[in-house]
């Protein structure tokens, strides 16, 4: 897989470009917002604004059956000929993505800019029971997330997690899945959450800012919201 000669990549969304500065080759980029809060419809689009400028993406689902309807919907005309350029994967249980991980570097085709994993904590969260197995359990998932930053700094990639929540220990609000490994080895982290209807709030976590944006959930994906 040879690395891409650009960047920064768009998420195909004017405010959220504005908010993250796009999103820069190298890095790994952290998504997390309860279900239903549109992670796996952003995650589409930046795979569809990746293959407009004729680059690959790929993304390893965890969720069961992938909702290539809504990837079609997202990519619009343009569906003939981005459909050649993006990849989904999908994984049934932590010990494929573990496997999977170990040799994605070999799996991704060429010209790979962007690699998603949604979500990274799925099988994860299916596999944890008691302390003693969650031990090896963490150290895998560890080991994994360490592989793909080391892959995205050597290719140019940008990586984007996607993520589960749970609430606080503290009650108060919610975290990452897995927090303590997933934001250690991100570069950067983002919150998202439904506010009402189809509006959507994105906040970034890592590094602590007040800013965010608003961003309203449509058919072909995110677009600019028009609240105030």
């Amino acid at each position: 897989m040879s690395a891409p000669s650009i960047k920064s990549l768009s998420t195909g969304c004017a405010p959220l470009d504005q908010l993250m500065g796009g999103l820069s080759t190298g890095e790994m980029v952290l998504l997390f917002g309860e279900r239903g809060s549109g992670k796996t419809t952003l995650a589409f689009q930046m795979m569809v604004s990746a293959a407009s400028r004729g680059l690959s993406a790929t993304m390893l689902y965890t969720e069961g059956r992938a909702p290539l309807q809504r990837l079609t919907e997202i990519a619009g005309p343009a569906w003939q000929t981005a459909s050649e350029l993006m990849w989904v994967m999908e994984v049934k249980s932590f010990g494929q993505q573990d496997a999977l991980i170990d040799d994605i570097e070999s799996q991704m085709p060429q010209k790979t800019a962007l690699l998603v994993l949604d979500s990274i904590t799925s099988c994860y969260r299916a596999e944890l029971g008691q302390h003693d197995a969650n031990i090896s359990i963490n150290k895998a998932l560890n080991r994994e997330t360490a592989l793909l930053k080391d892959l995205c700094i050597r290719k140019g990639l940008t990586v984007l997690l996607i993520s589960e929540v749970r609430t606080q220990l503290n009650g108060q609000g919610i975290e990452p899945v897995a927090s303590a490994i997933l934001t250690y080895w991100a570069d950067r982290a983002f919150r998202m959450d439904k506010v009402y209807g189809d509006l959507r709030k994105v906040t970034q976590i890592k590094p602590p800012s007040e800013r965010d944006a608003l961003i309203k959930l449509k058919t072909t994906g995110f677009s600019e919201s028009c609240e105030v």
